[in-house]
């Protein structure tokens, strides 16, 4: 994936911001990578910072259902419910339940994430 697409989990508003719309509020990542920045047209000097919108990076891969697939969805792959995490080790996306890559799963559904469906967290991690 040439250019990283991000969606916002607003934590003061709890909604949320699909990338279309931080796209159209002209929000972009900021340097640290762990918020957005709201980049003023007329003086840098008038940007805000707004810390309180969690970044969530899209996977590069959608679902069966053709639904784009972020870091944090809770997804039903194979039978197996988890939450999508990014690891390090080997620099992609994984079922954290399982510790599988994301790729290596042909059924996959979002059935949520964890900011708005906290309930089915419990299921991602039985």
């Amino acid at each position: 994936m040439s250019n990283p697409k991000y969606r916002a989990w607003d934590t003061k508003r709890k909604k949320m911001w699909s990338a279309e719309e931080l796209g159209r509020d002209q929000l972009t990542l900021s340097p640290d990578g762990k918020g957005f920045i709201n980049v003023s047209s007329v003086s840098t000097k008038l940007s805000r910072c707004l810390p309180h919108l969690i970044p969530l990076q899209y996977t590069g891969r959608d679902d069966n259902g053709g639904m784009e697939i972020y870091a944090e969805d809770i997804v039903c792959a194979d039978g197996i419910t988890a939450v999508v995490t990014w690891n390090k080790r080997f620099t992609g996306f994984e079922l954290a339940a399982t510790g599988n890559r994301l790729g290596f799963f042909s059924d996959i559904k979002v059935v949520g994430n964890k900011y708005e469906n906290p309930e089915r967290l419990k299921e991602a991690t039985e």
